[in-house]
């Protein structure tokens, strides 16, 4: 799906977390991968975020994506492009939900990023008209955002900020809030002080997170395998060893799986195929696959 695809509620294709909606988007513009994923995790938050809130967003996303979770943000500055940036760098999958039509792109200084997420396996989604470009655009596209996420981290609000207002939806969606803290002192963080005064849950550490979705960090060395003890013989080409590295206890696209082997699709999506008749890997749902 790496051209344009407009979808509306009658077509397959249409993302199924859209369809709970109350009022789902009479349709949506996508260029990129399928709009659908075991997990996704909505990464937001300041234009102007500190140097420190931006690392633990990429940070955060990173972890998320090689977990094979869809890291979910909106393609502004500051928070939003370092979630996508982190997924991109892991070779995970991110989806970027715009504010405008796909005539459109803003900021314009993010037009190769936007060309980047939407050559896959991750996708741009436009929730607007093609030519539509107007400042309700961007708090409009957050419930669409929101809608395609299971939780919701918010690195850093300010007040008022487009940040907090996805945190509104994320408890009308009754989807689960996670709010990074900040020290007292520390400027740029009224918004997120007060979602935590509200009760969203404090979030210190990517492992927490992945530990509540019940996910294992694939980054920790208790959760690394010896690909050579795991692999039979018979398995053992150097597709199969690249591909067995690049899996997780935890499902992944086959997409995500080819990007971080660095391996074409048609080649890891044979190989995974290979493992799982070898009872090496497992497939599910379909497309996604974890080691065994």
């Amino acid at each position: 799906m790496t051209c344009l695809v407009h979808l509306t509620p009658l077509d397959p294709r249409y993302p199924g977390r859209l369809r709970s909606l109350h009022e789902p988007p009479a349709s949506i513009t996508v260029r990129g991968g399928a709009i659908e994923a075991s997990r996704a995790v909505a990464v937001v938050g300041s234009r102007d975020a500190l140097p420190d809130a931006l690392t633990f967003a990429r940070d955060l996303a990173g972890a998320l994506a090689r977990a094979g979770v869809a890291v979910v943000s909106g393609g502004a500055e500051g928070v939003d492009c370092a979630a996508h940036e982190g997924a991109l760098h892991a070779g995970g999958r991110t989806w970027a939900v715009a504010g405008t039509g796909h005539e459109h792109c803003f900021p314009a200084s993010h037009e190769s990023l936007f060309a980047t997420i939407g050559r896959g396996p991750g996708a741009m989604v436009w929730p607007f008209a093609p030519a539509y470009q107007g400042r309700s655009g961007f708090l409009l596209r957050n419930r669409v955002l929101i809608a395609l996420s299971d939780a919701v981290v918010v690195v850093q609000a300010g007040f008022p900020s487009g940040a907090l207002q996805a945190a509104s939806w994320a408890k009308k969606l009754q989807k689960p809030l996670w709010v990074v803290p900040a020290a007292p002192w520390m400027n740029g963080f009224a918004g997120s002080r007060q979602l935590l005064d509200e009760g969203a849950r404090p979030l210190v550490s990517s492992a927490a997170l992945l530990r509540a979705l019940g996910i294992a960090d694939s980054s920790s060395p208790a959760s690394a395998s010896n690909t050579s003890v795991a692999l039979p013989e018979a398995a053992r080409s150097e597709a199969a060893t690249a591909i067995f590295a690049a899996l997780s206890p935890s499902p992944s696209h086959a997409d995500a799986i080819a990007a971080r082997a660095r391996l074409s699709a048609q080649v890891t999506t044979a190989t995974l195929l290979t493992l799982a008749l070898e009872d090496v890997v497992v497939e599910g749902p379909l497309g996604f696959f974890r080691r065994r």
